[in-house]
């Protein structure tokens, strides 16, 4: 009865121990626990008339050292060996020697299994690692595929690599080369001005469960989150062939780990000053021997520091948005080869085409005018300087115009020596003073043989027509009735422009 009771007991305290516990701190639980492997000792000497006492107290050694490691060993062997001289009367070196031995052979059996722990532990992170990386180098992958537009393709991977579904590094920014301009420029980055900022996003993220693919779409419609960085980095322009760490990393083709804050360097200076950034890391951006720009990357926030591991997992985005940018350069090149005029690169026929036929469906309510222009007695200059001289003027004349209306971007070569341009918003009167805006210009452009023309100089003659004074609301028609403008014009007298109002188709 009295053994049931206290066997009873035992387990009772015990079950009460480990509850208490899961509910403190570490260091209590370890006292806890030593406590509790005490008291299990000490009541299996009663029960036992301490007849084992000098085999039970090895959980003693063991309790020991799981807790305390080499200290809690030591002190639990000296306890042990006292509490059996108490009990026994006999002070037993050898025993003593036995439990010293059984403490090494514990505490290195012990080691061995943490060692196991740490290795597995170590392959798992490893392997997690590998697996976030494959997923975000999949994810940005197809990302990068799916789109041309470069202000996307940018925002991806500076999105990919900074996000915490990504690479989780605080900050990120990308710089384009430009061989011809001899310049290396701010395009576009990703993340905050100051730690302070840094956290406040980090919050919302968190709030919201934003994934990569989401960030990276609302990325693209909001940027207000960047808009300060964006700004600062837009203003930094470096000479290309500089002598700075920005073009060793291009010619290196390596990425460059750096401190910003102690490095004797002009680029690592500007941006230590004006971003903050003290460690960062420079990618370079290039495929087969073309430099397109530099990646760079920082933790502004929460100061981590740049391992090895963490710039080789960046390398393979890299490497992809150096291949995606390639790609892309090389359709905006197609693009403009296909909608460009190659002599003058203004906008070409069917660029008109395309944007005439957007704008006249935008501006269902609104004006849209159209000037057309032609040189007056083109074949006449041909004949009289040559076909090299008239292409030279072609291109003259082209720069004259793009400076002389309101967005160079609606100016186009219609064909020939006949020039277009578009003005949403506009209406005739208003399109009439840009007309004579152009034709001022020409008058006052001293052109190459301008002098053999009739009259002494080159002139040009102008037609405008405006969308709301059309019989018929189609852009056919918005052509036809300038195009019977300019011929007014030119039956008129040339050098002169000439509104539709008025004219009889």
């Amino acid at each position: 009865m009295v053994y049931g009771l206290l066997i009873g007991g035992t387990v009772l305290i015990t079950i009460v121990l480990n509850i208490l516990r899961l509910m403190t701190t570490p260091a209590l639980n370890r006292w806890l626990l030593a406590g509790t492997s005490s008291l299990v000792v000490i009541w299996h000497g009663v029960l036992f008339d301490f007849y084992d006492l000098h085999w039970s107290v090895l959980l003693l050694i063991m309790t020991g050292l799981v807790c305390f490691h080499w200290k809690g060993m030591t002190v639990a062997i000296m306890v042990s060996w006292l509490l059996v001289y108490s009990q026994s009367g006999i002070l037993s070196f050898p025993l003593l020697l036995s439990y010293v031995f059984f403490g090494l052979g514990a505490a290195l059996l012990f080691g061995y299994v943490k060692q196991l722990k740490r290795e597995r532990s170590g392959r798992l992170r490893m392997l997690t690692a590998s697996s976030r990386q494959l997923n975000v180098f999949r994810e940005v992958s197809f990302t990068m595929q799916d789109t041309l537009d470069p202000d996307r393709l940018l925002q991806t991977i500076l999105t990919s690599v900074t996000a915490g579904h990504g690479l989780g590094f605080n900050r990120s920014i990308i710089f384009f080369a430009d061989l011809e301009k001899d310049s290396i420029y701010g395009v576009m980055g990703t993340g905050p001005m100051n730690p302070e900022d840094g956290f406040q996003i980090w919050e919302e993220i968190t709030r919201q469960h934003i994934d990569l693919q989401g960030l990276i779409d609302e990325k693209e419609t909001d940027s207000t989150h960047d808009e300060q960085l964006n700004e600062r980095i837009q203003k930094m322009t470096i000479p290309f062939h500089g002598n700075h760490l920005f073009k060793q990393t291009l010619d290196s083709g390596r990425p460059l780990h750096v401190y910003a804050s102690i490095a004797d360097d002009p680029v690592l200076r500007m941006l230590h000053t004006d971003l903050q950034m003290d460690e960062c890391t420079i990618f370079p951006l290039h495929h087969q021997g073309i430099p397109y720009g530099l990646l760079v990357i920082d933790n502004v926030v929460n100061k981590k520091p740049i391992t090895p591991q963490k710039i080789d997992s960046v390398r393979p985005i890299a490497e992809q948005a150096s291949l995606a940018l390639h790609q892309t350069m090389l359709y905006q090149r197609i693009e403009t080869l296909a909608l460009r005029d190659g002599l003058t690169r203004l906008k070409n026929h069917r660029s008109f085409e395309q944007d005439l036929d957007v704008l006249f469906r935008e501006c269902e309510t609104d004006e849209l005018s159209l000037i057309v222009m032609d040189i007056d007695h083109f074949k006449h200059f041909n004949d009289t300087n040559g076909h090299l001289a008239g292409n030279e003027l072609l291109t003259r004349l082209a720069s004259v115009i793009r400076r002389s209306v309101p967005d160079e971007q609606m100016a186009y070569r219609f064909g020939g020596e006949e020039f277009v341009v578009l003005l949403p918003q506009y209406d005739e009167v208003e399109a009439a003073q840009v007309a004579e805006t152009i034709r001022s210009a020409v008058l006052g452009t001293n052109f190459m043989n301008g002098e053999r023309q009739p009259g002494g100089q080159l002139t040009l003659s102008f037609g405008v027509a405006s969308k709301h004074t059309l019989h018929e609301q189609s852009l056919e028609q918005l052509i036809e009735c300038a195009d019977q403008a300019l011929y007014a014009a030119k039956s008129k007298g040339k050098n002169q422009v000439c509104r539709w109002e008025g004219v009889t188709l």
